[in-house]
């Protein structure tokens, strides 16, 4: 099966994975930086990736949390993307897939059978970051213990102290924003890798195929309401 992933929650990037029994294989992938120019850049990515790429059989796309316009370029772009290939669209918590690297890069059996947990932090801006706590579920997939919410880093390290205090993993762009409440563990991830969203959706897939219910909606996780609101009432003219 081959899945077009992209993920918009912080800049833009995407990657096409060939996934099968034998795991899964990047076959593309593009990256653009700016946090700010997703609608200009992910046309040009897409079209790097599968320029001499197998047409993608399904497509995984993150679904934040993250700020209004960026996630929505990224959730706007999969679907049409999907409907114009008469293919389904899958969305994977962003959070989710950097919990997942995190857990690769620890490495050991506690990767994949449960017992090694990870506090994922993300750049929230306006001072704060969004968390998410988790543990693997399998080897493809994670278990989300809390969250996802937003909170100011100092509320986040205080409601898992006891957990940094005895070695809780913490990965994300929050560890680098405010290492002093938030500090990182060495060598784990800041960004999302689109391919982990492949591998998720690969395996969310294949247990719901054998009945379980799994999470592959696409609903934005915005976590906050945006910042232009519709007036209650008509302002009078003077």
């Amino acid at each position: 099966m081959h899945i077009l992933s992209l993920d918009t929650s912080a800049g833009s990037a995407v990657a096409l994975v060939e996934t099968g029994p034998g795991g899964a294989t990047v076959l593309d992938r593009a990256e653009g930086a700016d946090p700010r120019r997703h609608a200009e850049t992910l046309a040009p990515l897409l079209e790097a990736v599968l320029a001499h790429a197998p047409a993608p059989d399904a497509v995984a796309v993150g679904t934040g949390p993250a700020p209004f316009t960026g996630l929505r370029a990224g959730l706007v772009t999969a679907h049409v993307f999907a409907r114009g290939r008469g293919i389904d669209v899958h969305g994977v918590c962003s959070l989710d897939a950097l919990a997942r690297q995190a857990l690769d890069a620890l490495g050991g059996p506690d990767a994949a059978d449960g017992s090694r947990e990870v506090l994922v932090v993300t750049d929230a801006r306006r001072k704060e970051v969004y968390w998410g706590r988790y543990r693997a579920d399998g080897p493809d997939d994670v278990a989300r213990l809390a969250g996802p919410e937003v909170a100011a880093p100092a509320v986040v390290a205080e409601t898992h102290r006891a957990g940094i205090e005895a070695g809780l993993a913490v990965a994300g762009a929050g560890t680098v924003l405010y290492p002093d409440q938030l500090p990182a563990t060495a060598d784990l991830p800041v960004a999302v890798d689109p391919a982990v969203l492949a591998r998720i959706v690969a395996a969310r897939l294949a247990r719901r195929a054998a009945g379980a219910e799994v999470e592959l909606g696409t609903e934005p996780r915005y976590l906050r309401r945006p910042d232009v609101h519709t007036a209650a009432a008509p302002k009078r003219a003077s």
